[in-house]
């Protein structure tokens, strides 16, 4: 009995939650320690000269945060859906030492489940464009899949092509 209780003790120490969303059709988990918010799309002020994945900056609280659109990243099709409005996760990027606040542009923000390391299989080599360095793996979901997102790799696109400007 005493076994039995410890180990699932463990099995719900070993759990992490993801925040599940929806971009371009398909689902996507992230990590949920490393969202802080969930907001409706406000007012954008564009940056002039920006790459196409800066959508622009907004004013969280009196910080300057950027919002960048995973569609053109991940090189999907920009949809216009009439009835829902996409929503922004404000995630934790970290460059080196120093945490930022990063917006990121998503269709719809619909769970937070959990799940354990095991859930997570590889991702496969192919058949993801040019999503694939941002997907650390798979977790079987309902009839599909989920894709977990690597966000210090899109953070680390993000920045590169920032600096590269135009």
């Amino acid at each position: 009995m005493i076994n039995a209780v410890s180990d699932r003790v463990d099995d719900t120490e070993r759990t992490q939650s993801y925040v599940i969303f929806r971009l371009g059709g398909e689902g996507y988990a992230l990590e949920v320690m490393r969202v802080q918010e969930v907001l409706d799309v406000a007012t954008l002020t564009h940056v002039p000269g920006a790459k196409k994945t800066l959508l622009g900056v907004l004013n969280l609280r009196g910080h300057v945060v950027s919002v960048y659109d995973l569609r053109e990243l991940f090189g999907l099709p920009v949809e216009n859906k009439a009835g829902r409005d996409p929503c922004v996760l404000m995630v934790e990027s970290r460059f080196g030492a120093e945490v930022q606040v990063t917006g990121l542009l998503v269709d719809r923000v619909s769970d937070v489940l959990e799940f354990t390391p095991e859930d997570i299989q590889a991702a496969p080599q192919l058949g993801l464009g040019k999503a694939t360095p941002f997907v650390r793996g798979l977790i079987r979901h309902q009839d599909g899949f989920l894709l977990v997102l690597e966000v210090d790799r899109v953070f680390a696109a993000l920045g590169s092509q920032a600096a590269e400007g135009n």
